[in-house]
């Protein structure tokens, strides 16, 4: 992955989309990405869809780290998947991309956090490996890296709300993004008191690497800083100036604004489809084709 290529895609689309000062907003943009779609996606393996979709997450956090964020939270499966049929193929992947993000974290400077139900056993019958071995290994491996990469595993939030005070000083998330379903985090993947005043970032298409470009992943990070830009102003706003207060009256309720851009280019995109993703300001929302 060339950085300057990224960091030359991202500004040009921040310029398209918008969006002024950037280098002052982009560190503060904490997506939270939930993952999903990935066996639908494509025509993988259960095992090889998954893996495909770590990989969808590691190139997210690399090209958000790229230009300029500091965090990223990644949603990877919730407790209750365990009981599922298809957790063996889950746990399998998992240990197959243990090697992978080990080179990936070490050498990209990316420190590995992971949180959820880990003080128990969580592999399936069958599997003596025990994953959470790998797991500690890698967070003493990149705890002094910069970059904070924070994993849900075996994650529900009754454990976390016990667990509240041990990820207190970890960053709040302000940009969920959401593949495959209209919906913000659900409140058994909430973090408590770390998701607060985010923008939803839908997403029509599964998180599968194989898919995505370069230039589509660093459009979506783009989208999720203006999102975030454009709402922040107003989240839990007691009053409004004037100026504000007509402005958004006339558009949202009178002209109805509706966002419809394409800035697709197969060619550019390395032939892969074309991606929708809808995102929501303080006027409407905005549909982007890319």
């Amino acid at each position: 992955m060339q950085e300057e290529k990224i960091k030359n895609i991202f500004r040009e689309f921040c310029e398209k989309l918008d969006i002024k000062d950037w280098e002052k907003h982009i560190p503060r943009l904490v997506t939270y990405l939930m993952t999903d779609g990935t066996r639908t996606s494509t025509n993988l393996s259960q095992k090889e869809a998954y893996m495909d979709g770590a990989q969808f997450s590691a190139r997210f956090v690399e090209i958000s780290k790229i230009v300029g964020c500091k965090d990223c939270y990644v949603n990877v499966f919730e407790d209750f998947h365990r009981v599922r049929g298809n957790y063996p193929n889950i746990y399998a992947a998992l240990l197959g991309v243990v090697p992978v993000w080990k080179q990936f974290a070490m050498k990209k400077n990316i420190k590995l956090k992971f949180v959820g139900k880990l003080d128990q056993p969580i592999n399936p019958d069958g599997f003596k490996e025990d994953l959470r071995d790998h797991l500690k290994e890698l967070e003493d491996l990149t705890k002094n890296n910069q970059f904070g990469s924070y994993i849900f595993i075996n994650f529900n939030r009754e454990y976390a709300e016990k667990k509240r005070e041990s990820f207190k000083d970890w960053p709040t998330v302000n940009a969920v993004i959401r593949f495959t379903k209209g919906l913000s985090a659900p409140e058994s993947m909430w973090l408590p008191g770390k998701i607060r005043y985010e923008s939803l970032i839908y997403v029509q298409q599964g998180s599968s690497s194989s898919n995505w470009s370069d230039r589509q992943i660093t459009f979506l990070v783009v989208l999720a800083l203006r999102a975030l830009i454009r709402n922040t102003p107003f989240y839990s706003r007691k009053d409004y100036q004037e100026k504000d207060r007509e402005r958004i009256r006339i558009m949202r309720e009178i002209e109805s604004v509706f966002v419809n851009k394409d800035f697709y280019d197969k060619e550019l995109d390395d032939g892969k489809e074309a991606k929708v993703a809808m995102i929501f300001t303080e006027v409407g929302p905005e549909r982007y084709k890319f």
